[in-house]
């Protein structure tokens, strides 16, 4: 969703994005009005949010699974997104219901909130979003926008641009990574204003993921979509799961007291992956019955008691497991998860290690010189690491992702 990530990829894809060069100047459109073909999607339901780097028409999105679609349509106050009016026509006429999202420049300025709020609000309508819709205010570091205003004054102006927002005859959304939610802004002070307003990003790993995995749910109150990944089904596109059911259908308090689909505090336990090495262990449930959380084990695991001694075996890279209880400490002082009767495995092998990026930093394949993907991540932010440091051709690296790897000296 990051603006500026965004821009370095429009330079490295410049022939396929031939239109780029209109997204810095407005253009005047007259305004089109369109019904929704969808009102309202279930709790668990699948969508994309996009901008002018895809593509116009959502239709391959809508064929892979996307009932809704977030469309952005402006950002501070000079620019609009020269795609919008297509990708929200042809969202509707693929049966998903459209959205809307504004990237916010306005930092904690309530004043410069509410004029952001209403340049967004007439992008929509120029574009044809539905009366009734939800339009998101995007609240990340980018584009000049100071995320360390403090949480009071920013929560201020989110609400100054969400109250604008919903006195349009819109439903107002608030967008931003679950570290900025916690970190730089007064969530609680939204919420209890706008319920259920918050659309939350948080990647398990980062890469391709087809499905979210409520295991790594970022449990938080007052969350209505969760973004899941940047690169749903290998569309690079972002990808979001409802929490609870969306509507546009006229209800504006829909989404009170409607029931959380997120999971609860004790998940189901998923099978066992079938991809085991030959001395792997399987889930020994401990005698207690201990509750059981799935994990995913992102780096060789190798398997030790509780006084910190290994063991012989160990769970390959990229298997499921079940752990019992928490992050619990070794006699020795190392954090583990309990993964049978005194077996125990590294915690961030599975739960990672948040680290943040002091430069921009590239991402590669494990053999330290091709490129995983386009990303550049930038500096700033916040990535979940696996394990311990690798080491690739005489160089560190940190595991993110499947096949994915950061130089250490990034960190």
């Amino acid at each position: 969703m990051t603006t500026t990530k965004k821009i370095i990829m429009k330079l490295a894809c410049a022939t396929a994005l031939g239109t780029a060069g209109v997204a810095l100047t407005q253009v005047n459109r007259p305004q089109i009005t369109v019904n929704a073909a969808t009102t309202s999607v279930a709790a668990r339901a699948l969508g994309v949010d996009v901008a002018s780097y895809q593509s116009a028409d959502l239709s391959s999105h809508a064929q892979a699974g996307s009932q809704f679609a977030i469309v952005k349509v402006s950002e501070g106050t000079t620019y609009r997104n020269p795609k919008a009016s297509s990708q929200i026509s042809t969202a509707i006429s693929n049966n998903m219901m459209p959205m809307a999202y504004h990237f916010a420049t306005f930092s904690s300025n309530s004043s410069a909130a509410v004029d952001e709020a209403n340049y967004a609000i007439k992008a929509a309508q120029t574009f044809g979003l539905p009366k009734d819709s939800y339009i998101a205010c995007d609240y990340e570091t980018g584009q000049g926008n100071n995320i360390y205003g403090g949480k009071t004054p920013t929560a201020n102006a989110i609400i100054a641009f969400m109250d604008q927002i919903k006195a349009a005859g819109y439903k107002p959304l608030l967008y931003a990574s679950s570290s900025v939610l916690r970190n730089n802004i007064d969530t609680n002070s939204v919420i209890v204003k706008y319920p259920n307003s918050l659309w939350v990003a948080s990647y398990a790993i980062s890469g391709r993921i087809d499905n979210p995995n409520f295991n790594y749910f970022p449990s938080m109150e007052g969350v209505s979509i969760w973004q899941f990944t940047d690169n749903w089904r290998g569309l690079n596109v972002d990808g979001n799961v409802a929490v609870l059911p969306l509507s546009i259908d006229g209800n504006t308090t829909s989404n009170d007291g409607a029931i959380s689909q997120a999971p609860s505090s004790t998940p189901s336990k998923p099978a066992t992956s079938s991809k085991q090495t030959n001395n792997e262990p399987t889930n020994n449930e401990p005698a207690n019955n201990e509750p059981a959380t799935s994990g995913y084990v992102m780096k060789k695991s190798y398997v030790y008691n509780k006084k910190g001694e290994r063991i012989s075996s160990s769970y390959a890279s990229y298997t499921n497991i079940n752990y019992y209880g928490g992050a619990t400490k070794l006699d020795n002082g190392k954090t583990a998860l309990k993964v049978g009767e005194d077996r125990y495995i590294m915690a961030s092998n599975v739960l990672g290690n948040s680290r943040v990026l002091k430069h921009n930093a590239y991402v590669y394949k494990n053999n330290g010189y091709s490129r995983a993907n386009w990303r550049v991540l930038r500096k700033g932010t916040p990535i979940k690491t696996y394990g311990s440091r690798s080491h690739i051709n005489g160089k560190s690296y940190y595991r993110i992702g499947k096949n994915m790897y950061v130089k250490c000296g990034n960190f």
